[in-house]
């Protein structure tokens, strides 16, 4: 008997690449639902989502504060500006939006606890619902 003391890797969930699969890339792999369901909620949704929403404000700030460098004498420059910067945050914000929406709903699955998955398709529902409210309710307030 010999004295192996070399670790061996067990994978109890059957995760993982086989040796001849090639890395896909987080983005599709994410979208195709392939991905671990916590890793994907955590990582992507709740931190991703703080990091385009301070994109967002920060595209907000930046568009205010050159609309009122160029125009520096009335607040229209700065109204325009910010109005600028929103669309920008916008156009990186909805297909974030789209992509986690559907990630979290394909990998809802992927999840040790079953529950979980349920829970967060729940959760993607209300979302969705209370942003239609959202925009139904505050949109005819806007002046375009």
């Amino acid at each position: 008997m010999t004295k192996d003391t070399t670790p061996v890797f067990v994978d109890l969930y059957g995760g993982g690449l086989k040796p001849d699969e090639p890395l896909e890339p987080l983005i599709k792999r994410c979208w195709n639902g392939r991905e671990k369901l916590w890793i994907v909620f955590w990582a992507y949704g709740m931190f991703g989502t703080g990091g385009i929403l301070a994109s967002c404000l920060a595209m907000i700030f930046i568009g205010l504060q050159i609309g009122l460098l160029f125009a520096p004498q009335d607040t229209q420059g700065g109204y325009y500006g910010a109005l600028s910067g929103m669309v920008c945050g916008a156009a990186l914000a909805v297909p974030y939006l789209i992509w986690m929406t559907v990630s979290l709903w394909r990998c809802a699955p992927n999840c040790i606890k079953k529950h979980w998955g349920h829970v967060v398709r729940v959760w993607l529902v209300l979302q969705w619902i209370g942003m239609i409210y959202f925009v139904y309710k505050y949109a005819p307030l806007i002046k375009w």
